[in-house]
This record gives structure tokens, sequence and C-alpha cells, in this order.
């Protein structure tokens, strides 16, 4: 139980300090965001990592070209994907969450499209598609014994020739793959779940707080609602099995 709390803080510790530091630079990242993790997963991940590693970079690679409010709020599609392709979930519950989601999203292509919002619909639509990626191969993900040295030698150098920012958000991802693999390992899927939802609202509420970052309202709406749709999500499973 003390290894998954002290785990759940780090990755909590990770996911601000992440957001934080996006705000610096986006512009290496694609690259990093591929190349450091792929040292440790690819000899053993097998195709959940070659997916990860897709979903993280194709995410990562549209970041300067979105605003940050928005590309982190569509993280909150995790909890939504969870609850919707849950053992427990009917079609109904699905269909629900997913009805919602695209009224939220069209929404925002809509404004994106009349000029109204920043950012570009076919980067949006690229980073809805790259979190589903994350999501299927954390769903079908084999921990991987790899060596976590390798993505901390190649940092070092980043880090001395004025890469410090990318190299250090690219070292929070790889954090967050060591936790939630371990956290599989050690306790029951309930945590990993549980971290669906906590992280992403983490993520958005750092976004939120920082006077640094710009909130568009459209976004902070769209983001209200997908939670709560998730949040319904959960209760109506939860009193069908009770049911």
């Amino acid at each position: 139980m003390l290894n998954a709390i002290t785990l759940t803080f780090m990755s909590v510790f990770l996911t601000v300090i992440g957001v934080c530091t996006l705000g610096i630079t986006t512009d290496e990242l694609p690259v990093l965001a591929v190349a450091m993790p792929a040292l440790w997963l690819l000899p053993q991940g097998g195709l959940s990592a070659v997916l990860l590693l897709g979903g993280v970079g194709l995410y990562c690679a549209v970041l300067p070209h979105q605003p940050l409010a928005l590309s982190v709020s569509l993280l909150m599609m995790f909890p939504v994907f969870s609850v919707s392709f849950s053992s427990k979930a009917n079609w109904q519950v699905g269909a629900l969450l997913f009805a919602v989601v695209i009224a939220m999203d069209a929404g925002l292509l809509a404004l994106q499209s009349e000029g109204k919002l920043s950012g570009h619909m076919s980067d949006t639509l690229l980073q809805v598609l790259a979190v589903g990626m994350i999501w299927c191969a954390g769903r079908f993900w084999r921990p991987v014994q790899g060596n976590y040295g390798w993505p901390l030698l190649f940092a070092l150098p980043l880090w001395l020739g004025g890469l410090a920012p990318s190299a250090l958000i690219v070292l929070c991802i790889i954090g967050l793959i060591m936790a939630f693999q371990t956290l599989c390992q050690i306790q029951p899927q309930v945590w990993v779940t549980r971290l669906s939802w906590i992280l992403p609202a983490i993520a958005f509420a750092t976004v939120v707080l920082l006077p640094e970052f710009e909130v568009p309202n459209p976004v902070l709406v769209s983001w209200l609602m997908v939670l709560g749709s998730a949040i319904l999500g959960e209760y109506l499973m939860a009193e069908a099995e009770e049911t």
C-alpha cells in the first residue's frame, strides 16, 4: 500500500512538472519524445510499445500549433475510454459518453474552423487519435524490464546542450510510464484506473491555475462537460452493477 501511495504522489508530481515545463518549449519534443523512451521500450515492449511511442510522438508533434489548454483538455478522454470499454459497462453507457465527447469536440472544431479558437482542426483530430493510441497501448501493456539508464544517459548531453526543458518533459513521460507499470505489478488495476482520472484532471488544473497559460472559455466548458459525462457514466455503471 505504501509503495502504491508513493508512486501515486510521484505521478502527480511528474504531471505538474511536465505541464509547467510545456509552457517553456515544445519545438524539440516530437523527436525527443519518441527517441528517448525508445531506447528503453523497443527491445522488449513489442506492439504496445510501438503504439505508445507513436501516440506520444503524434501528440507532441502538434503541440506547438495548438493552444496548450486545448491539448491538455483532450487528455480527459482517458477516463472516458476507461469507463466506456470497462468490462462492467454496457453499450448504452458507452454511447452516452461518446455522444457527449463528439458533441464537445465538434464544437471546438467548429470554433477553430471559424477562427474563434486558435489551432487547427486537423491537429485537434490528430491529438484525439494520439490519446486513443496511448490508451490502447496502456490497455494491452506488458511490463518492460529494460535498462532505465539509457534514457538518463541520453538526457545528459541534451541538458548540457540547452535543451533542458524538453529533456525534462520527456523524463517526466518516462517516469510516468515506469510508475504505471510498477503499479500494475504491485497493486490491482483499480489504482491505474483511478490515476487515469486523477492525472488528466491535475494536468488541466495546473494549466488553469498558472497565470502564464490562457484557458479559452469553450475549452473549459468542453473539459467540464467531458469530465461530468465520465463521472455520470461511472455512476450509471456502478448502479447497474449493484442492481
